[in-house]
């Protein structure tokens, strides 16, 4: 073997998946330093970025023991998208870990009720836990984003303070970043978003996409309007950007996206759902209406990705009994159902799309169980607080997702 060019050596670990690159670190020494050098795990990465040979799809339970499943997704075979592996919670606890952001295969979550933050890599099991900043009480609203500075080589966590005065009127929005580089917490220019409040109604409300994490922005009664703000986290600096559709007298509850490469809103009409991309980060001409949809009673539709020639999306089905997959056809304009191999009934699932990585390769072990029982945090996080659902049903007409 060690006749063989070390830039083939190199180039062929490369293309392997993240849990056999874990098994051939026993290999030899030089494989190990290999595998931990971080060149050639960001060389992994963008492989498998390039190639979607590593994409999943993970499933988070939140109504059923809290588990969370990962269900391989090749792509391959646009029917038939792959066998399902049961993980478990990364961490033992009564209360359910949502998901609150993903980059280059990490994810990160938090325990809202019991209070701990944590970067998760699912496709090699390591987790590192993330102390929270200090919070004051009576705890005030609080939103996560999550994602990779790429010019600091950095992973990056923000949170959001929502404070408002006694008239319950949002007044400032202080912003926390925290350096999974430095292991700690700095505070940053405020949110320049008077008397607008964070759009927050469920889940992974704060995406990432080119360096930056972008969230919905929605005014109060005198300006009812919708606006989407980003961050840079190399620059920390904000920008604003106004959705697609001016008009929202018709308009549900909105979602933003990321599908593909492209930034996407989701808005929700009596008889319609349609979905925007930005072709163009940043360039508010470059939105463009991917597809409209009948609307369903009662069901919720999300985008998660496009298939591997781009032709079709997959599509997230919430119901009142059930949830599932669905392929969209973008020219027929057609749904099918997808077919799942070892998985039990999606019920009351929720997913996220991400790739297989070495992302956290020296990371600790994901704890199996633990006989010590945390202490309830006092800093819970409302998620949609009635404050917060009387602002949101004066600009939208709620409908039933339960």
């Amino acid at each position: 073997m060690s006749n063989i060019p070390q830039e083939l050596i190199f180039d062929i670990l490369s293309r392997l998946e993240s849990k056999d690159l874990i098994r051939y670190t026993c290999v030899s020494k030089a494989w190990y330093a290999l595998i931990h050098n971080q060149d050639f795990i960001k060389a992994h990465l963008q492989l498998s970025i390039k190639t979607n040979s590593t994409r999943n799809i993970l499933f988070h339970n939140r109504r059923t023991n809290y588990t969370l499943d990962f269900l391989s997704l090749p792509f391959d075979n646009d029917e038939m998208l792959g066998t399902a592996t049961k993980l478990g919670s990364p961490m033992p606890s009564k209360y359910s870990w949502d998901i609150v952001g993903y980059a280059n295969g990490l994810v990160c979550l938090r325990n809202y009720m019991e209070g701990g933050i944590a970067l998760w890599n699912p496709s090699i099991q390591k987790l590192k836990k993330i102390p929270e900043p200090y919070a004051q009480l009576p705890p005030p609203e609080l939103d996560y984003g999550f994602g990779y500075d790429s010019t600091n080589d950095d992973y990056k966590l923000v949170q959001i303070v929502e404070l408002a005065n006694e008239e319950d009127i949002v007044v400032s929005h202080q912003v926390r970043v925290y350096s999974l580089k430095a292991n700690s917490w700095k505070r940053i220019q405020d949110i320049p978003s008077s008397g607008y409040y964070v759009f927050s109604v469920g889940f992974c409300d704060i995406v990432f996409l080119n360096g930056a994490l972008g969230w919905l922005m929605c005014g109060e009664l005198l300006d009812p309007q919708c606006k989407i703000v980003t961050l840079d986290l190399a620059s920390e600096k904000y920008r604003v950007f106004p959705i697609p559709v001016d008009n929202i007298e018709d308009r549900y509850m909105p979602d933003l996206k990321i599908l593909g490469d492209y930034l996407c809103i989701c808005l929700n009409f009596r008889s319609r759902r349609d979905v925007w991309i930005m072709k163009e980060f940043g360039e508010t001409e470059s939105w463009s209406l991917l597809y409209s949809i009948d609307r369903q009673p009662n069901v919720c539709v999300k985008p998660l990705a496009f298939s591997k020639n781009g032709e079709m999306v997959l599509l997230e089905m919430l119901g009142n009994e059930y949830s599932r997959l669905s392929w969209y056809d973008l020219e027929k304009k057609s749904v099918k159902q997808v077919e799942i191999s070892g998985l039990l009934p999606l019920r009351y699932y929720l997913t996220t799309v991400c790739w297989g990585s070495l992302c956290l390769l020296d990371g600790d072990p994901v704890i199996a169980k633990s006989s010590n029982k945390r202490k309830t945090s006092s800093s819970k996080k409302r998620k949609t607080s009635s404050s917060k659902m009387r602002k949101i049903s004066s600009i939208v007409k709620p409908f039933k997702l339960w």
